[in-house]
């Protein structure tokens, strides 16, 4: 029900005086809805000054259920004409509905010459539902017209009438509303009691004659529609069974092999690769080093301070401080002295090679060499440890996104099977489409409408469905944000459906509310 006429409604009916002692409350006689169970109800009555309060209960509880009705039922129809629709244009659907309905049709075939029993093609299901989506927007907007007729005729009576007055008007023109170009209420009106009978019956006749309408253009019934699959079940099930006995060994033998193909990815090509790039983090230069120790580095670096030394003082008659400054300079890989030493003694190679001058400058060298060998080689070995964590994750990166794959894989068919994220995400879509159809509908309605109580009614329609569409979208949040946005969304419905609104005003509004919701509404 449309926001501001149900607090309307529900404030009017609080206001009323209590029921009279003895007399049945409003909702308990609104379900009876017959002139019998009414007359006794009425007749239990024990104050005749309460009497007019005790009618004009009945008659705002029958608004009030009135409205709920009209809007269920506009609901139900446009649901069904959605239905249609998708037979109307998809030939698929109306191919299955075809199936659907062959055991009817063959049922029906010998009595009945008429649509259903004619079908027998698609294109006769496609043309039946052309016409009953016809009959059924048809049916909307007599709904519209009679919800219109009813919320005016609430907005504009006299609230400083009699009661009996209100009540007596709010009959008639129900009455009137619900049979439209009915010339035998035309008479004098009646009492109030029979005034108020009068409209409990043709609440009754309009339910009844929706119910008619219902059966005659709903969608099919449940069992209809899924006889195929309660059919189909069983042989694919025997199938699946049969080719699982047939071929389980052949099965059971591919799914062992793709178990040990996962488990080889996930093990040797994710887990332990990930588990030395660790180690590599966790390990020091010292700890890393393999191809040369750094105490043989070491030792040979000293071993070649202890020979410049020893020559320096043997041939070279260095005194302590020079000696110490040798060393230095032996550090820094300086060796000045030994190659002017080995200079001099190259001029007389072989003299120089007899007094063993030559060959300590030789071997010095040779031990220089191969300790620049080794600094070397060591150099070029943390260069390639400093580069064995980009290696290993280029090596491991595409491990990685094969089994995140196959994990995301796993997760949808798994969320597919489940079905729970996969309905939440399609309730809220819908929910979102059935918002932005319904105030794209009130937008047009307000740019280009005529006054009347069918364009009035269509707004109420679509005012309830953006409430309900807007409700349903605002409870899967917090519940604080929500309920302020939902405030929010009350005002603006209430300010669409005022009846003392103009067109032009109604379409600021929904204005205003395609710059506040239109993000929240995109679907």
């Amino acid at each position: 029900m449309p926001t501001a006429l149900r607090a309307a409604l529900v404030q009017a009916l609080h206001a009323l005086p209590r029921a009279t002692p003895g007399t049945w409350d409003a909702s308990t006689m609104l379900k009876l809805r017959t002139c019998a169970a009414l007359g006794a109800a009425l007749a239990r009555t024990r104050s005749r000054g309460a009497h007019d309060a005790d009618v004009a209960r009945v008659v705002v509880a029958t608004y009030a259920y009135l409205v709920d009705a009209l809007v269920a039922a506009a609901r139900t129809l446009h649901e069904s004409h959605l239905y249609w629709q998708s037979i109307k244009f998809s030939t698929y659907r109306a191919g299955v509905l075809w199936l659907q309905t062959l055991p009817h049709r063959l049922a029906t075939w010998p009595r009945e010459r008429g649509a259903l029993g004619a079908m027998a093609s698609v294109a006769d299901v496609q043309r039946a539902a052309h016409t009953t989506s016809a009959r059924l927007q048809r049916a909307q907007e007599s709904m519209a017209r009679t919800l219109g007729m009813v919320a005016l005729a609430w907005h504009a009576r006299d609230r400083e009438a009699p009661l009996a007055d209100q009540a007596l008007r709010l009959c008639q023109a129900a009455q009137d509303a619900l049979a439209p170009g009915d010339e035998s209420d035309a008479a004098a009106p009646e009492s109030l009691v029979e005034e108020a009978r009068a409209l409990l019956d043709a609440v009754a006749e309009h339910e009844a004659s929706v119910s008619q309408l219902m059966r005659a253009c709903g969608p099919p019934r449940t069992l209809t529609r899924v006889w195929p699959l309660l059919l189909a079940y069983p042989l694919v099930s025997w199938a699946l069974v049969r080719g699982l006995y047939v071929h389980g060994a052949s099965l059971r033998a591919q799914a062992a092999s793709v178990c040990d193909a996962v488990h080889g990815l996930v093990v040797h090509w994710v887990y332990e690769p990930v588990l030395r790039l660790f180690d590599t983090l966790r390990a020091g230069r010292a700890e890393r080093a393999q191809l040369v120790r750094v105490e043989s580095l070491a030792a040979n670096e000293q071993s070649l301070e202890r020979m410049v030394t020893s020559l320096g003082r043997d041939k070279l008659r260095l005194d302590d401080a020079a000696l110490a400054a040798l060393e230095t300079r032996t550090r820094t890989g300086d060796l000045t002295p030994v190659m002017e030493l080995y200079e001099s003694a190259i001029r007389a190679p072989l003299r120089a090679l007899l007094s063993g001058t030559l060959v300590r400058p030789v071997l010095i060298q040779v031990q220089k060499a191969k300790v620049d060998l080794e600094t070397v080689l060591s150099g070029i070995e943390w260069v390639l440890r400093s580069q064995e964590l980009l290696i290993g994750a280029m090596g491991i990166a595409p491990a990685l996104a094969l089994v995140y794959a196959i994990i995301v894989g796993v997760r949808r068919g798994v969320g597919a099977l489940l079905d729970r994220s996969t309905q939440r995400v399609r309730r809220t879509q819908q929910a979102q489409l059935d918002a932005w159809e319904a105030l794209r509908r009130i937008d047009v309605l307000c740019g280009g409408a005529a006054p009347g109580a069918t364009a009035y009614g269509r707004l109420l329609l679509d005012v309830s469905t953006l409430g309900a569409s807007f409700e349903a979208l605002l409870r899967s949040g917090e519940r604080a944000v929500a309920q302020r946005l939902w405030l929010e969304v009350q005002a603006d419905m209430a300010q669409l459906e005022s009846a003392s609104a103009t067109w032009a005003q109604r379409h600021a509004v929904v204005a205003r509310m395609w710059r506040s919701w239109g993000r929240f509404l995109a679907w």
